[in-house]
């Protein structure tokens, strides 16, 4: 599975960067113990005490800062910042292409392998750590797709529910785009029409 992975997003041909401003995500595969049998990703719930996303489901990251030496950097400082984790237990796989947040940042999404059990601690900005089984995922029947209206066109936008945890929005779009491309999991959504929409 990992070297399937990392093949895959190797081959992927990422678009060129905008003039937004820039942010790492990580995405991380939960891949020791029992998880070898069956891996997990790892979200956050973002607290009400930040000024964006207070409440959301969300992937550990934040905006590029000075000193950051790439935006993979930016995913592996901010989740350092945010749930303690301990980057040298991390082994990259590869990147997803970006997508633009509502807030216009562009998002850069890295996945990497968690190969050890981690004593994760969230921050003030983080109100819950929790990880979802990729087979949960991968079941087309936990997916709800959502019909959305922009510019006068409908998109289809996919979202989970897992314990009580609603996975939606970019959040959702970036573990969609991560299903499809690295498990071919035929989950609807309309990215190409989304990217279309924010690089205009």
């Amino acid at each position: 599975m990992i070297d399937s992975i990392k093949q895959k997003l190797e081959k992927l041909n990422l678009h060129e960067p905008t003039s937004y401003k820039k942010a790492g995500v990580f995405v991380g595969i939960l891949y020791f113990d029992e998880y070898k049998n069956d891996p997990e990703i790892l979200f956050t719930k973002r607290s009400n005490k930040v000024s964006t996303h207070s409440g959301e489901t969300s992937f550990p990251g934040g905006k590029w800062e000075d000193g950051d030496k790439d935006l993979y950097h930016t995913s592996l400082r901010e989740s350092f910042e945010e749930i303690s984790l301990d980057v040298a237990n991390v082994s990259k796989l590869g990147q997803l292409d970006y997508l633009i947040s509502r807030h216009k940042i562009e998002v850069h999404p890295y996945v990497g392998l968690i190969e050890s059990k981690q004593n994760l601690i969230p921050n003030e900005e983080i109100a819950e750590i929790f990880s979802v089984p990729l087979s949960y995922l991968l079941n087309h029947d936990n997916v709800i797709e959502n019909e959305l209206e922009r510019d006068n066109m409908k998109i289809i936008v996919p979202s989970w529910v897992y314990n009580g945890h609603r996975i939606w929005g970019l959040t959702a779009m970036i573990t969609a785009d991560f299903l499809n491309i690295c498990f071919e999991a035929n989950i609807g959504t309309d990215l190409r029409v989304i990217r279309k929409h924010y690089d205009n």
